[in-house]
């Protein structure tokens, strides 16, 4: 699967079930935990991320509130040997977690902000530009297309834990 196809097929489906994005991020963390073990791929990822917006979600742990920096990749990701599998995952579930943490205290302050689509910062100082669990995915990926060139779109989409943690945190902050 291509950086294009994997774009498009996250767009076709729009169609499905609404979710708010708190709780999709809670199947998607309850997703993720159970398939901790896997190798991440292309096809598995798109399963995944639409899987989530049915899916049963984790149950909330206020231990999470705690949380109030976006996750640094550098430091779960082994700079000597360039990537390490656990590392990788261990960020994604940290984003994910920074990600649920985040919403959960902008609850009836910042979310209910009419132009919080123009961006807005979190109690914490994080900056926010999208906030239903379609949008993050659209401008996630939209972020690695934008930054890859067309020939380069149209290439195999390598996929690891990482790219799930990039992809939520370039959908949160890419306009």
């Amino acid at each position: 699967m291509t950086y294009n196809e994997f774009y498009n097929n996250i767009n076709l489906n729009n169609n499905i079930e609404k979710r708010d994005m708190e709780t999709y991020l809670l199947a998607l963390l309850k997703i993720a935990e159970q398939l901790k073990e896997q190798p991440l791929t292309a096809d598995l990822l798109s399963k995944i991320l639409m899987d989530a917006f049915t899916s049963e979600p984790k149950q909330f742990d206020t231990e999470w509130l705690k949380i109030i920096k976006a996750p640094d990749e550098k430091k779960f990701i082994n700079s000597k040997t360039g990537s390490s599998s656990g590392g990788e995952y261990n960020y994604t579930i940290a984003v994910i977690k920074f990600q649920i943490a985040e919403l959960h205290k902008m609850k009836g302050k910042q979310l209910e902000d009419e132009s919080r689509h123009f961006g807005i910062d979190s109690e914490t100082g994080n900056r926010w530009y999208n906030f239903e669990p379609d949008s993050i995915l659209e401008c996630g990926m939209r972020c690695y297309l934008d930054h890859g060139d067309d020939e380069s779109n149209d290439e195999d989409f390598e996929v690891s834990w990482l790219t799930l943690g990039d992809l939520l945190e370039m959908g949160r902050i890419y306009e």
